[in-house]
């Protein structure tokens, strides 16, 4: 190789080569960036390249979303030969020096290789095959995960495939517990709950196969508000009301989910139905596999999510009420556009979900029924026992709210 590149491992442009250019230039989706994406998560001018002196540099133009370097976020980094660049849900590997024969993304038969201490590094399982599975394009990445779609060769059927760091399968007893887990789940079903279709391991690698859902997270919807103005309350109703029932049958069912978040609740294109996923690693989780998956302080899921039980990390204190204030916090982003209590620092943010109260809804959006605020402000409190107490609760107030308003979920 005669000169540095990216080679483009994951995300839309999944195939394509850039070659460096000196001098400073930029990366994004504007018509006049020297490296034009087309993912659109990725900003107009997301970051820059500067190449000079023998050195390339890539800088945080103020992209949404950031950038990454082998999963961590940076604001300006002297790239390696090897480097995993992250912009949006586009990846792209830096290299100065030709890529050994053995690693060809193309070739399904090779083992991908795996950097154990970058989850971005599982971008490069695209294009090979796991299990019984032919891996396709990144459709997203958490802390310990990414999530791939995929094509079950045993039924030519469509899977999104969550696979995990392979720090994630070292512990035997931990194993055992996710075996144990995979075989409570099998049985459950709901209309509201993406379907269970198998996990296991293969090489250094946990995965878990679910139905693929054509459909959008509740992380993207948020976004769009952002953007485009507020939802009618209706949406956050319908939300509330089938995420309600899903719980009501998982708590019933003896599994805490824990992880009530925007990307994990999806809404199905076809038919409306709003789906609760990632069932099967909430009950992995339930022991101190949680601690072995995530770095030192940090904390699993997504933080402006928790309920203040779950911010200690202790695990205690933690039911079916610490989910429905996490279901309650979702339904509050779609009608404000923003969670309750993000902050910029996750110190802050843990700080204002312990002890900040936040706006009503009504603030943003007065068109908001009385009734439906109170109950979504309702899940929020701080106190579990001020808190509906089950989900069924939570549900039926609901629909009697629905009806009085003239709202069906």
């Amino acid at each position: 190789m005669s000169s540095p590149q990216f080679n483009i491992v994951g995300g839309p442009d999944k195939g394509r080569v850039f070659p460096v250019h000196p001098g400073n230039n930029q990366m994004g989706r504007h018509q006049e960036a020297t490296y034009k994406l087309s993912d659109p998560r990725v900003s107009r001018y997301h970051c820059e390249i500067v190449a000079e002196g023998g050195k390339v540099v890539v800088k945080d133009a103020g992209g949404s979303g950031g950038v990454l370097i082998n999963g961590k976020k940076i604001t300006e980094h002297t790239l390696e030969n090897g480097d995993l660049l992250q912009v949006g849900e586009t990846l792209m590997k830096y290299q100065t020096e030709p890529a050994a024969a053995s690693s060809t993304m193309t070739n399904l038969s090779q083992p991908a290789e795996h950097d154990p201490e970058s989850v971005a590094q599982l971008a490069e399982l695209s294009g090979r095959r796991l299990s019984r599975f032919e891996i396709g394009k990144v459709l997203g990445q958490g802390q310990a995960a990414m999530v791939f779609k995929a094509v079950d060769t045993t039924d030519g059927k469509m899977v999104a495939l969550k696979v995990m760091l392979p720090e994630f399968a070292k512990d035997t007893e931990e194993m055992d517990r996710f075996v144990r887990a995979m075989k409570t789940v099998t049985a459950l079903k709901h209309p509201n709950l993406i379907a269970f279709r198998g996990a296991g391991k293969n090489g250094p690698y946990c995965w878990v196969a679910m139905e693929y859902v054509d459909g959008e997270t509740m992380t993207e919807i948020i976004k769009r508000i952002g953007v485009a103005g507020m939802l009618d309350w209706k949406y956050a109703f319908r939300v509330g009301v089938h995420i309600g029932r899903a719980l009501n049958y998982a708590h019933g069912e003896g599994i805490i989910h824990r992880n009530v978040t925007p990307p994990n609740i999806m809404l199905r294109t076809e038919d409306k139905q709003v789906l609760l996923g990632d069932l099967m690693l909430a009950k992995a989780l339930e022991g101190s596999l949680a601690k072995q998956i995530t770095k030192p302080g940090e904390l699993v899921g997504d933080v402006a999510y928790m309920s203040p039980e779950r911010t200690r990390g202790t695990g205690e204190g933690v039911d079916g009420r610490s989910d429905l204030f996490s279901l309650g916090a979702t339904m509050y982003a779609l009608l404000t556009g923003k969670s309750p209590f993000a902050g910029t620092t996750l110190v802050e943010t843990i700080t204002r979900i312990r002890k900040a109260e936040p706006l009503k809804p009504t603030t943003f959006q007065m068109g908001i029924p009385g009734m439906f605020e109170a109950a979504v402000m309702k899940t929020l409190s701080k106190n579990p026992d001020d808190r509906y107490q089950t989900a069924g609760e939570f549900v039926a107030e609901l629909e009697r709210i629905g009806k009085y308003n003239g709202a069906s979920a």
